[in-house]
């Protein structure tokens, strides 16, 4: 068996790599990567049984590594460590491990216990999922409140400032089809419509961006991509 550890700081593959050599040393040999390039030419050449891969990492994340990684290694069994138990990193690991991968996900503030037992978990076939991060989980596979990718679409386009209009023309549909989509969200969310209450406090996009950053369903980096996948030169009508 062969088990990759790969994080861009050096300090935390040290910690990772001392603790498994002690609890695990029949699993490895071990080997390191300090970013997700590495991480992906290592694992073509190495074929893990394992990977560790940390979800912030320079040149190419831990998800989009894990993404190219398991669509020429499905089999492998990958491990996200992270210090953040946003909704966003759920949403996109759901996307990249194949219907009967195993994964797990790690906070980095859990014991070395609870690493060993996620690192047991996946190399006998199984998943292993931080407590820290089972609500997050739920609310990802609950109909009431999950987002479909068409809302999650709308979301990310009113927190980069669009109008109707500007989502409109991108996305190659009608405004009413927007507002349609935006309706469901602001639904999701818990904010109330147009006309359900005497009075609001808040405006319904700038309290959907707020609630959705709260959640953990979008951040800088998340917008950042999609800005430049939509075009970057969004000015709205």
């Amino acid at each position: 068996m062969t088990i990759l550890l790969v994080d861009d700081e050096q300090r935390d593959r040290k910690w990772l790599r001392d603790l498994l050599e002690e609890n695990l040393s029949d699993y490895g040999p071990f080997h390191e990567g300090c970013d997700g390039m590495e991480a992906v030419e290592l694992s073509a050449k190495l074929k893990p049984d394992l990977i560790f891969l940390d979800i912030k990492m320079p040149k190419l994340s831990g998800i989009k590594a894990a993404e190219q990684i398991l669509g020429k290694i499905p089999e492998a069994g990958v491990i996200m460590l992270s210090n953040f138990s946003d909704e966003v990193y759920v949403r996109q690991l759901w996307k990249v491990v194949p219907p009967d991968g195993t994964f797990g996900y790690v906070l980095k503030n859990a014991s070395n216990e609870q690493v060993i037992e996620a690192a047991r978990a996946v190399l006998s076939g199984d998943c292993w999922i931080h407590p820290g991060i089972a609500r997050v989980i739920q609310r990802t596979q609950n109909r009431a409140t999950s987002l479909t990718p068409a809302e999650y679409e709308a979301l990310v386009c009113i927190a980069l400032g669009m109008t109707d209009s500007a989502i409109a023309k991108k996305l190659y549909l009608t405004e009413k089809a927007i507002q349609s989509r935006l309706k469901s969200l602001y639904s999701k969310l818990g904010i109330p419509g147009r006309g359900e209450s005497r009075e609001t406090e808040f405006n319904q996009r700038c309290r959907a961006v707020y609630l959705a950053n709260k959640r953990g369903l979008i951040n800088q980096s998340e917008l950042t991509e999609w800005e430049s996948n939509l075009g970057g030169d969004n000015d709205g009508d």
